[in-house]
């Protein structure tokens, strides 16, 4: 294997774990001295985000803490003029368990405070939660701060919009969790039909000039230079842009990621303080989240990973049909290593109709249900647009 093959493969292996300790759930780490009951929880939680904390037995017996549903699991007082304040909430019809926590000897368990966030937790200040076990009351504070600049122009130019419209369309398609996520894909696929469009067209473009820019390649071989400078007239002359094919995926991440953030708590308590005045009163009791037998508050790994395997074998059909119909190089017996450069992204271009659908089905695994049904359906729609792309071109 030649040394710009191997920097290849090791790039493409750097990104998918990049990628993987990005979305990958954080453990919780054991930073605190070991008590009879240890509480982790992060100190500082932005606006909007949910709290959680995770509590763990370090004793040799059985803990059980009462869980006090409806209302909020211990004692959460806020800083207040100087002094610890006492407040309270109460959840909604069947979004808590009333059976208590129990944690076995050195066992972890998780308390989300989601159902009781909106009264809880949704001003910016300083919080404390209070557990008492036997003659101890462990605490834990939180800090709410407000988000940073950047953070506040990305809620209000990506994610704020999107959420809304997301409650908007879970509203109209009766309250269906899946059916609004369905409806907001096809909406912003829609909205981006025309840049991704161009895009497309720009790729095939690409494909069909592929033997003159092998051409270039062979009749300037060893004269980098000008092997550069036509290759770039060549593709002037022809509308193409190196980065075309990039770009769908490019101009989907900034929703994906507000569309993530938007469906991570399932339409939680926490993410309300986001909703425009107009839509204030959406009753979230009301929202159904299961959609075709699947769980959308759950991980992908549901039914045999049923919802993986179909994200992987679209986006390969969609690469596939992408890569379809490009003419095969007319210089395929030329010398290897004239052009490392080249034939390192020829290299990169085999391996991404196998590499890229991989990495997709196996991140959905862990990703919310509700992430990949938007991915699902906006490559279904790709897969439709990329078919009406290749009759245009041909």
């Amino acid at each position: 294997m030649d040394k710009q093959k191997f920097l290849n493969y090791a790039l493409i292996a750097i990104i998918a774990i990049l990628l993987v300790q990005t979305f990958a759930p954080k453990a919780p780490s054991d930073a605190a001295p070991a008590e009879d009951l240890q509480i982790v929880g992060t100190a500082t939680v932005t606006t909007g985000s949910a709290v959680t904390i995770s509590l763990k037995n370090n004793t040799a017996a059985p803990l059980t803490l009462p869980s006090d549903c409806p209302s909020e699991p211990f004692t959460v007082s806020q800083y207040i003029n100087g002094a610890w304040q006492p407040i309270t909430a109460t959840a909604a019809a069947g979004r808590c368990s009333t059976e208590p926590f129990v944690i076995e000897p050195g066992a972890r368990i998780s308390v989300n405070y989601q159902p009781w966030q909106r009264e809880l937790f949704a001003a910016v200040g300083r919080y404390r939660i209070e557990i008492p076990v036997g003659t101890k009351t462990f605490l834990h504070e939180i800090e709410i701060k407000a988000p940073n600049i950047i953070g506040q122009v990305w809620r209000m130019v990506f994610y704020r919009p999107i959420y809304n419209l997301l409650v908007g369309l879970t509203d109209l398609a009766g309250h269906n969790f899946g059916w609004g996520i369905v409806l907001l894909t096809i909406l912003i696929r829609a909205i981006l039909f025309v840049p991704f469009q161009k895009s497309l067209k720009s790729q095939r473009r690409l494909q069909k000039i592929q033997p003159q820019l092998d051409e270039i390649k062979k009749r300037y071989e060893g004269n980098q230079q000008m092997i550069a400078m036509e290759t770039m007239a060549l593709m002037k002359k022809n509308n193409v842009s190196m980065f075309g094919s990039c770009l769908p995926i490019l101009i989907q991440m900034p929703f994906l990621i507000a569309l993530y953030w938007s469906t991570r708590d399932g339409l939680g308590e926490n993410t309300f303080v986001y909703l425009y005045s107009f839509q204030s009163n959406f009753n979230l009791a009301t929202v159904s989240t299961n959609f075709f037998g699947l769980n959308l508050l759950g991980t992908g790994a549901q039914f045999y990973f049923a919802l993986p395997i179909f994200l992987a074998v679209t986006q390969f059909i969609q690469m596939k049909l992408a890569l379809h119909h490009a003419k095969k190089s007319q210089s395929d017996n030329k010398k290897k290593g004239e052009n490392a450069m080249a034939d390192a992204m020829q290299d990169m271009s085999k391996m991404m109709p196998y590499f890229l659908p991989a990495m997709i089905g196996f991140l959905s695994i862990s990703l919310p249900t509700a992430v990949g049904i938007y991915w699902g359906t906006s490559t279904l729609f790709g897969i439709g647009q990329q078919i009406v792309v290749n009759r245009q071109i041909k």
